[in-house]
C-alpha cells in the first residue's frame, strides 16, 4: 500500500504514524508559566539528538490552534526538564496525559513529589530515575496558520540527575533504569528484551566478535 499523507484525517494519520514509529521513548515534562503555575505532561515524541552539546528535543502539539500548556509554559520561560519513565511511573505518568484545563496541578493529579532543579525553574520529579535540566535552544513551528499541529521544541541540557544504583562510571544501566516506551494506540512497551549488535568494522562489515554476539 502506497499513502498519501495529506489524504488522511488527523486521526487515520495520527494511528498510522505512531503505529509505525516505535518504540519511542517517554518524556515526562515538567514546566512552570511565566506566573509559576506548574504543569507535568508525558510525550512520546522525543528523544536525543546530540551528546556534544546534549540537546534533546520534544513534540508537543496544540489543541484546536491553542498552544497546550506544556508548549505555552516553554514559550513563555525558555525553560523544562525531561524526566524518564520507567515501568514503575508508568501508569501513574498516564494519568497526567488526560486533556486537564490550564488551573488543574497534574503534579496533584499524579501524586509526584518534586525536586528543587539547579538552572531552571521548573522542578524535577523525585522518582523518576533520570531527569534532564533543559533550556530552550529552537523552537519550530511543524504546522501552519490553517493546519495548527506540532512544535519541535529543541533544548540544551544544563544538568543532568540519574539516581545513583543506575550508573556504572558514567554508563547507564539499563536493566536498573527500567525504562519504557509508547507503541501505538493505548499500547507501551517494556526495554527489557534486549541483544547486542556490535558495530561493524569498516574494512570487514561481516566480521563479528563471538563475545560480542547476541545473547
Amino acid at each position: 500500500m502506497i499513502i498519501d499523507p495529506k489524504g488522511l484525517e488527523r486521526r487515520d494519520l495520527n494511528a498510522l504514524m505512531n503505529g509505525l514509529v516505535y518504540p519511542r521513548p517517554i518524556a515526562w515534562v515538567s514546566t512552570v508559566s511565566a506566573d509559576g503555575e506548574r504543569n507535568l505532561a508525558p510525550f512520546s515524541f522525543f528523544n536525543a539528538f546530540s551528546f556534544q552539546p546534549p540537546v534533546l528535543g520534544i513534540g508537543p502539539g496544540s489543541r484546536q490552534g491553542v498552544n497546550k500548556d506544556s508548549l505555552r509554559n516553554i514559550k513563555e520561560t525558555g525553560e523544562f526538564v525531561v524526566n524518564t519513565v520507567n515501568e514503575e511511573l508508568a501508569r501513574t505518568v498516564n494519568l497526567t496525559s488526560a486533556e486537564f484545563d490550564p488551573e488543574v496541578d497534574e503534579w496533584e493529579v499524579a501524586g509526584a513529589e518534586g525536586l528543587p532543579s539547579e538552572t531552571v525553574r521548573p522542578e524535577r520529579v523525585a522518582t523518576s530515575p533520570a531527569s534532564f535540566e533543559c533550556k530552550v535552544k529552537q523552537i519550530v513551528e511543524l504546522g501552519t496558520e490553517e493546519r495548527p499541529s506540532n512544535s519541535l521544541v529543541i533544548g540544551n541540557v544544563t544538568r543532568i540527575h540519574v539516581i545513583d544504583e543506575a550508573l556504572d562510571g558514567y554508563n547507564p544501566l539499563p536493566e536498573v533504569l527500567n525504562l519504557v516506551g509508547r507503541m501505538g494506540g493505548p499500547l507501551w512497551v517494556t526495554t527489557r528484551d534486549r541483544f547486542a549488535l556490535p558495530r561493524p568494522d569498516s574494512r570487514d562489515p561481516n566480521e563479528v566478535q563471538p563475545e560480542a554476539a547476541p545473547k
